[in-house]
């Protein structure tokens, strides 16, 4: 019998590290370039989402040390991606408005979520990075419109004043909830989410809630989940993995930037509980290996696949901020997902709409 077919859409959050400390080179222009030769060998398509807001700083101090050439290699791997048919759309990290600078170093604010931003300043904010990122999308040919939008740190909330500017600029679908996080620093609660698998029209007064309208879609990120012996297993890894990073810091960070504090409002963001699931959290690729993504997507898989929605969709959040020794673990995952599911269809955001103008995705509507 043949097995139905299941959409995967990976999404990747182009950025540095969420505290402003890493450089463009070594976080984002070369690991997108690896990234991409990964993704064209397995026939993969990605939609990358860039930080924009980043960008925007960097080039309102250009003339800060060589933040004018890490601007200009933002821009470079923007067309790099379009030019090797990836998809580029709008990803945006508040805090680096109001960001101030501490030894020519980038030192961002605590208000991670746009939502803690004043109504103005979202607005400001999202209409600049939307000039901005048009204006480089307009260089390429194979560009396409603007028409999605990934939260930075998963902040959407409170989401009125997003979605009404979302809906005047053609944002038609929000990548960002995960079912069950709580961040209480930045406002973030989605705990009562009412689909954790399948997109939905959201309320415009609540994220987490299915609206009566068809306007903005949300698209949560696809759960999963690790039993006791594989967080163990974890444990371990991310142990040893934090020991060879004290040798691999030095052109990434600079001893000058290792100094700098900085407050960190989604410290504690994970939390465990006393079940058979005891790590519950959504699928993506960052630094973890090769074991950890194969049983992650597997549980993810078969659980999209026996639930009641026609379309089957799964959503992998990648950081590329974060692939620098992990090439190996994600080219093997990659050969894994091309052996092992025949049936999966990898599609963009761009795609994904296309499935909504052709009838085969019906997102969740209250009536």
């Amino acid at each position: 019998m043949e097995k139905k077919r299941v959409f995967v859409l990976f999404e990747d959050d182009t950025e540095i590290l969420g505290n402003g400390q890493g450089h463009v080179m070594y976080r984002l222009y070369l690991p997108v370039l690896r990234y991409v030769e990964l993704l064209k060998k397995y026939q993969i398509k990605s939609t990358f989402y860039v930080d924009i807001a980043h960008l925007l700083f960097l080039r309102n101090h250009a003339a800060i040390k060589d933040f004018g050439l890490q601007a200009d290699l933002i821009e470079k791997s923007i067309l790099y991606l379009l030019e090797n048919d990836m998809e580029v759309q709008m990803h945006l990290h508040s805090q680096y408005v109001n960001a101030t600078l501490e030894n020519d170093r980038i030192k961002v604010t605590n208000k991670w979520n746009i939502g803690q931003l004043t109504e103005v300043e979202q607005k400001d904010l999202f209409h600049n990075a939307f000039e901005c990122l048009e204006s480089i999308l307009q260089k390429s040919s194979k560009s396409r419109p603007l028409s999605s939008f990934k939260g930075g740190s998963w902040g959407l909330q409170p989401f009125k004043t997003l979605y009404t500017e979302f809906r005047k600029m053609g944002i038609t679908i929000v990548f960002g909830p995960v079912k069950g996080l709580k961040v209480n620093s930045l406002g973030i609660d989605y705990c009562s989410l009412e689909s954790n698998q399948h997109p939905y029209y959201c309320d415009v007064s609540d994220i987490n809630k299915i609206g009566t309208e068809k306007e903005l879609i949300v698209v949560p990120m696809t759960p999963t989940y690790l039993n006791w012996f594989d967080l163990t297993r974890y444990l371990i890894h991310l142990k040893f993995q934090g020991f060879l990073k004290k040798f691999d810091k030095q052109l990434d960070l600079g001893n000058e930037v290792a100094k700098i504090k900085f407050f960190n409002p989604l410290a504690g963001k994970d939390k465990l509980k006393m079940s058979l699931r005891p790590f519950q959290t959504h699928l993506k690729i960052n630094a973890q290996p090769f074991w950890y993504l194969k049983k992650t997507f597997r549980r993810s898989y078969n659980a999209i696949l026996k639930n009641e929605h026609e379309f089957k969709l799964i959503v992998v959040e990648t950081h590329t901020k974060d692939f620098k020794n992990n090439f190996v673990d994600i080219e093997r995952f990659f050969e894994f997902l091309t052996k092992e599911y025949p049936n999966i269809e990898y599609i963009t955001s761009s795609q994904l709409f296309g499935q909504l103008e052709d009838g085969s995705l019906n997102p969740l509507l209250k009536k």
